[in-house]
């Protein structure tokens, strides 16, 4: 690859790679990442990637972090103006389900075990602030009468969670015999408002 001028060199070296990886990742999914082709894009070095994040896991990390904060702004407005934590709570669950069916590649990333360093602090704070705003939210709706309680958000995550991945792979569309797989994401979303509702009006 030819290096690239200073009029055309990003200015912001790590972020304008982050921003290749994120298009790299829309085409190709996450199997046809590579650090050489997202160097390329980014208009910067072969070896560049590997200096800033020291390996392709290092890049995917730092990637499925931004995917978590953006998760997290979207949950966060979702309930930033609602005073009535059930309603709030059915808001979440929506919420969640449109990041993970609008994002198919990204979400998927995120929850890539074999492809991230799981240990990774930030990438273990942004997971955990994502989560926090739906476990603060289910105690507002369920309150803390019960030690089950608190199993509430991870039932919640747990259902909204399985819906995406249903829809993704086809197989809510094909068990249900809906015709189209837009139809399988208003199924999906009908049957996460159904649980979310119920666990408000349970508390």
């Amino acid at each position: 690859m030819t290096p690239a001028s200073d009029a055309t060199y990003p200015t912001d070296v790590r972020a304008a790679l982050l921003a290749s990886a994120r298009a790299e990742l829309l085409e190709n999914g996450t199997g046809g990442l590579s650090l050489r082709a997202i160097a390329a894009r980014a208009g910067v070095s072969r070896a560049t990637p590997k200096w800033h994040f020291g390996n392709r896991a290092g890049l995917l990390t730092a990637l499925a972090v931004e995917g978590f904060a953006q998760l997290g702004d979207a949950l966060a407005e979702a309930v930033k103006d609602s005073t009535d934590p059930a309603a709030g709570f059915t808001a979440l669950g929506r919420t969640y389900m449109d990041f993970g069916l609008d994002n198919p590649e990204l979400f998927d990333l995120m929850f890539r075990s074999v492809e991230l360093d799981r240990d990774d602090p930030e990438l273990v704070r942004a997971h955990r602030e994502s989560f926090s705003i739906l476990v603060g939210t289910a105690m507002e709706t369920t309150g803390e009468l019960s030690a089950d309680a608190h199993d509430v958000p991870l039932l919640a995550w747990a259902a909204a969670h399985g819906l995406v991945l249903l829809v993704h792979g086809g197989a809510l569309q094909s068990l249900t015999g809906l015709a189209t797989p837009d139809e399988a994401s208003a199924l999906a979303h009908r049957l996460a408002d159904t649980f979310t509702r119920r666990v408000g009006t349970s508390g």
